[in-house]
């Protein structure tokens, strides 16, 4: 028996209150770990370099790694509506984590495909822009021997005219992040990087004027003489093509399987255009007839192919072009997950075959936190908050089971006897007795006095309780104990005849030793009366279960009731550490923020860290 004692003390132990709570609280620590930066790690586990591509062609040279960036869109730290709380603070946040994690895969550079910063257009000071700019390189910092090339957006330097642009905007892009268009050689490939926005622009001065490209006079140092220079310069070497601003193409063309919704469709507005003109497009696949095209702005992925335009100088050239627009490195409402591409180089020379291709791309994706919202916090805020109401509401119910059983008539009895029974055969009655002890020798066998002996119906109907005499504990079979309980609801229609119970009526009794016996139990009011004295609204139901006659009713709860049951008044009162009494919301509150606290705590710890 005492190992089974044991054995319940310890597994009373393990399920205390005290352990459950610490037990959520370690878990919300984790979980927060887990989706404010574990999953980006977790995001990454099947992002690969693309250099298996290029071995399985038969190269044995060791590829060139290049990291794709598309819209960071870095947000102002000096604009008002950004807090440490508000949107801009949680991209800010995701940025950082996001690049902290990607920079573990070591690229040998890094190309960024235009929209930099959020809002470098409106940017009219030189020192706040440069301000700008060390947020930038805080955030994005990387070893100083990999290059960083950098393609100019709409967000950067600006698309058509307006008022509210800084004319300086171009000038400081040049400055502080490179040349607007400029062709680097890499891996034995030429890197072409356009400046979209000023082509768009270009190309509206020359349709105004009605023009076409072969008779138009570009604009010096503009991007129409740049792609026009890079052709004049004939190499062998592939052309791999940088634009911010994607290339035109049909509205049914799809964009694959990769994409999240819909498809890329032409339109313009205030500072945007979401894909070059047709005859810009034209002219661009035309002159420099590039082997792919990268290209951002749309925040989407989009992989499709272009026919590029027939040429009589090289029958065997390529007639196809593969365009890739590479997702949004910072979330957006338009995408679920931002992402990024990896692209892999290797010199043509390498190649066994000369048809084989020197280049391969990989898609990568970062975190859903949208997802991870809806799958993972709120399945896990229910699931804690039924938890901690399920501790709050079980003490009551185990308080209320045992207040109820002791309302047994020996309960009013003993508050009339002396503090010291005396000895004799009715002194059993006035002891400690306890409803669970079921073993030891029983109390002396005194019969009832005839005023208080209660009819018992059935053996069902039978409640029995154990008495403690002075020195062991007992079980007698003819104690006055054996009264029932009136927990019986006079009037319900399951009852028996009234008659086989006590009185209402009967409020004295009279023991041999003379005493008076005052407040004898009476029954509780039936349903139906509880039901009538409601002024609240209230539904019923009777029907037969197992041959006996069962009620359900449903009924709003009174003002009166509400307050009791959140202030816990009476016997369902709980003492809280503080020393003071509050009911159980008062207690699920405080779990609540208990078990919340470290979590808060950790989360703000890692939004401070990456901010």
């Amino acid at each position: 028996m005492s190992f089974i004692h044991e054995k319940r003390s310890r597994k009373s132990r393990l399920l205390s209150r005290n352990t459950i709570i610490n037990l959520l609280r370690f878990f919300w620590v984790v979980l927060v770990i887990w989706c404010e930066f574990g999953v980006f790690f977790y995001s990454l586990s099947d992002c690969k370099w693309p250099d298996k591509e290029l071995k399985g062609a038969g190269s044995t040279e060791k590829p060139t790694r290049v990291l794709l960036i598309a819209d960071p869109q870095l947000p102002n730290p000096r604009h008002s509506g950004i807090s440490w709380l508000g949107y801009g603070a949680s991209s800010t946040r995701y940025l950082r984590k996001g690049w902290s994690v990607v920079t573990r895969l070591h690229p040998h550079a890094v190309v960024w495909l235009g929209d930099v910063l959020s809002s470098g257009l409106y940017v009219t000071s030189e020192d706040e822009y440069k301000n700008y700019v060390d947020e930038f390189k805080g955030i994005f910092t990387i070893d100083k021997s990999v290059p960083n090339y950098f393609v100019p957006g709409n967000r950067d330097v600006g698309l058509g005219e307006s008022s509210t642009f800084s004319k300086n905007a171009r000038k400081y892009f040049t400055q502080y992040f490179g040349p607007v268009n400029q062709e680097i050689d890499l891996a034995g490939h030429r890197l072409i990087f356009i400046d979209a926005p000023g082509l768009v622009d270009e190309d509206y001065r020359r349709h105004g004027m009605g023009k076409q490209y072969e008779t138009w006079t570009p604009a010096a140092g503009g991007p129409i003489e740049f792609i026009a220079s890079v052709a004049i310069r004939a190499s062998s070497s592939p052309i791999i093509l940088f634009s911010h601003i994607p290339l035109s193409r049909p509205a049914s063309t799809s964009c694959g399987p990769l994409r999240e919704k819909g498809s890329i469709r032409a339109s313009a507005g205030h500072g945007y255009q979401n894909m070059l003109g047709k005859q810009t497009t034209r002219f661009v696949l035309h002159t420099l007839r590039p082997a792919v095209v990268f290209s951002g702005d749309n925040r989407d992925y989009c992989n499709m192919t272009h026919q590029l335009p027939a040429t009589d100088a090289n029958i065997l050239a390529k007639t196809t072009a593969r365009e890739v627009t590479v997702k949004s490195f910072s979330p957006s409402r338009h995408i679920r997950r931002p992402g990024f591409q990896l692209l892999s180089l290797i010199p043509p020379g390498s190649a066994v075959s000369p048809h084989g291709s020197t280049f391969a791309d990989a898609h990568c994706l970062l975190p859903d936190t949208f997802r991870i919202f809806n799958s993972i916090y709120l399945p896990a805020l229910v699931l804690t908050g039924i938890v901690l109401l399920y501790l709050n509401i079980s003490p009551d119910r185990h308080h209320r089971r045992f207040s109820t059983l002791s309302l047994s008539p020996v309960s009013a009895i003993s508050r009339s006897r002396p503090s010291s029974p005396s000895r004799g055969p009715e002194s059993a009655i006035w002891t400690n007795w306890s409803p669970r002890k079921s073993s030891g020798p029983t109390s002396p066998a005194v019969s009832l006095p005839p005023s208080v002996t209660v009819r018992v119906p059935s053996a069902k109907e039978i409640f029995t309780f154990r008495a403690l005499s002075p020195s062991a504990t007992g079980s007698p079979l003819d104690s006055p104990l054996l009264s029932p309980i009136p927990l019986f609801h006079a009037g319900h229609e399951d009852e028996m005849n009234p008659a086989h119970y006590p009185s209402q009526h009967h409020n004295e009794h009279v023991w041999p030793s003379g005493e008076d016996v005052h407040e004898a139990p009476s029954f509780l009011p039936s349903p139906s009366a509880r039901q009538s004295e409601r002024k609240w609204p209230s539904w019923s139901w009777s029907f037969v279960f197992r041959g006996r006659r069962r009620r359900i009713t449903i009924a709003l709860p009174t003002w009166g009731e509400v307050k009791n049951f959140c202030a816990s008044e009476g016997n369902n009162r709980v003492s809280l550490s503080i020393g003071k009494r509050r009911g159980m919301l008062w207690r699920l509150g405080g779990d609540s923020i208990s078990v919340a606290l470290p979590a808060v705590v950790m989360w703000a710890l890692i939004g401070w860290l990456f901010f």
